[in-house]
């Protein structure tokens, strides 16, 4: 029995491989060695792109790791940029050749490379990689990617190089120009908390190129205003804790007030969106007596 079904798999697979090799986008047999290129970006370098700027410190570093060997079968490589549209449509273009030198940091042109895809600069939603090609002296090119395949040498990530783990490609996400004067003047709130208020006006005034003051955030109730702080890298937002309304004891008891009620406070962080120009905030309440949990802000233009 154990011989018919060996015999079954066999011949199973001579029926399977001729149509299996017709399907493949490659000549199996024409699949050849290629060479280890680590592609990360600079430390000190911009981390995102933005819709419509061509202008900023872009760098990427090409490394081929030790444990590679010998690579003298390579003439030498090129450099890879992969662009996927808002349509989710993602193609490809060469944005550098005959690179020799390993490492080598390369500052990136970023008109140059979008106009090598007909654009004139970043749309917003779009995401640009990087990778490398490799090109072997008998004029074979081994993509870093390719529609069929998508990125090449993704199984080596847990080889090391320079004490992390090795990168086939740089991604870069295009996200709107945070623009801090997008966002001053009235906007909306809505909450989601346990006052319950209807969406209402407050007014956001610039204090710096990276921090703001929301006047009106308790609906016209609150004394003081409240200062978030933006982080431009990355669109976050930080709220240290700030008492908004020192006598808010009057809000549970009207006619003699609350002490321990008093000194209502708000602490959290969250995140602005340039697109949409929104403020978006989760922070915790507190007043003498204790807190009364998160309450989210949502503030659009």
């Amino acid at each position: 029995m154990k011989k018919i079904v060996l015999t079954f798999i066999a011949l199973s697979l001579l029926l399977v491989t001729p149509s299996c090799k017709k399907d493949l986008p490659y000549m199996i047999d024409e699949v050849t060695r290629g060479v280890l290129i680590d592609v990360i970006r600079v430390a000190d370098s911009e981390p995102v792109m933005y819709g419509g700027i061509t202008t900023g410190n872009y760098k990427i570093k090409l490394t081929i790791p030790p444990e590679q060997g010998d690579y003298s079968f390579m003439s030498h490589a090129q450099l890879l940029a992969v662009l996927q549209g808002v349509d989710g449509k993602t193609t490809s273009a060469v944005v550098m050749d005959n690179i020799t030198q390993f490492p080598l940091e390369i500052p990136i042109n970023v008109a140059d490379v979008f106009g090598k895809f007909g654009l004139s600069a970043p749309i917003s939603g779009q995401i640009l990689f990087f990778t490398a090609n490799v090109v072997k002296k008998d004029g074979l090119v081994i993509p870093g990617w390719s529609s069929y395949t998508g990125f090449n040498n993704v199984d080596f990530a847990g080889w090391q190089v320079d004490g992390r783990n090795y990168s086939s490609n740089v991604r870069y996400a295009v996200v709107c120009a945070f623009n801090i004067d997008d966002f001053v003047g009235t906007m909306t709130v809505t909450r989601d908390d346990w006052w319950g208020e209807e969406p209402y006006p407050v007014e956001v005034t610039k204090i710096s190129d990276t921090e703001l003051s929301i006047s009106g955030l308790c609906d016209g109730v609150c004394s003081n205003d409240l200062i978030i702080k933006v982080n431009r890298a990355d669109f976050t937002l930080t709220i240290a804790r700030q008492i908004l309304e020192p006598n808010s004891g009057y809000w549970w008891n009207p006619s003699a007030g609350r002490p321990d009620y008093n000194d209502f406070s708000l602490e959290g962080s969250g995140v602005i969106d340039a697109c949409k120009t929104s403020i978006t905030f989760t922070a915790t309440a507190r007043v003498i007596a204790g807190s009364f949990g998160p309450m989210t802000f949502v503030i659009v233009k």
